[in-house]
């Protein structure tokens, strides 16, 4: 029995992946399957993000205002080991979950994990922003901020751990064969590619024809094209 686990910042396709990844029969829990913002939901447990937010504030921090996590209470670490108890026992083969807080609390979650399994998903951090701006009135320079905060956590877990990632903003049968195939490279049934597939919808995909912002911070366009080139290496590597 595998942990599989769905990283990636807010507005950034992790929903989408996540319910990928929940029609190979990975156990992820009573989720979400239906909100405002995504009609198919957000994919995730509402018992993990509680936990998250809790552990972040712990560490002085917040989902839009996001800190290294180090400490927690053993009150949390016990709601941590029933959660995980509890997927693991209503697992027929993979368990896992999706929230990108957990890009911040993954220590918290791996002193009870052993043997993680990551995919991790990102987009253009305009396209990210235009989102956030579009569900929460978050000013776009804030959003970039936000985005780099977030990404720049992805890509130190994508270098330490050497998981795959997939491009939001790729072409839709693109976008399904690369996050498909990386799926079942992390030892999930391909036989359940077909119904994986299924799950995709390109009318929810938010700001899909969005232009890109090209004149961003350097600092946001720098991470934006190491994110890219480390896709490509990795897909180079294990193609």
């Amino acid at each position: 029995m595998a942990f599989i686990c769905v990283l990636g910042m807010h507005r950034s396709g992790t929903s989408c992946l996540t319910g990928i990844t929940q029609k190979f029969d990975v156990e992820l829990g009573e989720v979400f399957t239906e909100n405002l913002y995504n009609k198919k939901g957000n994919r995730e447990n509402g018992r993990i993000v509680y936990l998250n937010d809790h552990v972040l504030n712990t560490n002085g921090g917040a989902w839009n205002s996001p800190v290294p996590v180090n400490n927690w209470t053993p009150e949390e670490a016990g709601e941590r080991d029933s959660i995980i108890a509890e997927l693991q026992g209503r697992a027929a083969a993979n368990w896992g979950f999706k929230d990108p807080r957990s890009l911040f609390t993954m220590p918290f979650w791996l002193e009870a994990i052993n043997e993680p399994r990551f995919i991790g998903t990102f987009r253009h951090p305009h396209r990210v922003a235009l989102s956030l701006h579009s569900r929460d009135k978050t000013p776009l320079e804030e959003g970039w901020e936000l985005w780099h905060a977030y990404n720049l956590r992805l890509l130190e877990l994508a270098r330490q751990y050497d998981f795959a990632m997939t491009d939001f903003d790729l072409p839709p049968e693109e976008y399904l064969d690369d996050a498909i195939g990386k799926l079942v490279a992390l030892g999930l049934d391909a036989g359940y590619s077909d119904a994986a597939r299924q799950f995709f919808d390109s009318g929810l995909r938010n700001q899909a024809d969005s232009p890109v912002h090209t004149d961003l911070p350097a600092h946001i366009s720098q991470l934006y094209d190491e994110l890219l080139t480390y896709k490509q290496d990795h897909d180079t590597r294990h193609g």
